[in-house]
């Protein structure tokens, strides 16, 4: 059996009939960070083997964002530049969207994301020292004082 290369792939927009093969993708990533129980989702001839899951917002230092929430390859597909690809496609969809940056979180373990640094990324965590936080549902219940 011949090896992929990148150009055996097609990075595109997903699109609606994509969704059962995005939830496949979204339970590995979550299996792969030990989270597959918090998933709540469900969804009713090609293989998507990568997601980018991305959305624009906005900072009042920096500007326009590209925040990138979820980025994943499956495993057996990694190492052939699907990854490297996506991002190309992300940057290019940034600046063509005149945003400024574009920002991601990586789980601490994963040494292979945090090696983006090489690439120029800055960790903002030891670069700035920003922590990210997050209030869950009962939390907003709670403080919106819908309880």
């Amino acid at each position: 059996m011949r090896q992929p290369s990148v150009t055996s792939f097609r990075v595109r927009p997903a699109e609606a009939g994509d969704c059962p093969e995005i939830l496949h993708l979204i339970k590995e990533l979550a299996a792969c960070e030990n989270m597959l129980d918090a998933v709540k989702l469900t969804s009713k001839g090609k293989v998507t083997v990568g997601l980018a899951m991305y959305y624009f917002t906005y900072d009042p230092w920096i500007g326009k964002l590209l925040y990138l929430e979820d980025f994943y390859v499956i495993q057996a597909y990694r190492g052939l530049g699907i990854g490297a690809e996506m991002l190309k496609r992300l940057s290019q969809i940034a600046i063509r969207s005149q945003c400024n940056c574009m920002h991601f979180p990586v789980v601490t373990w994963n040494q292979a994301s945090i090696d983006y640094t090489h690439r120029g990324a800055l960790d903002l965590s030891s670069e700035e020292g920003w922590h990210l936080f997050r209030f869950n549902r009962e939390e907003l219940m709670d403080m919106a004082g819908e309880k």
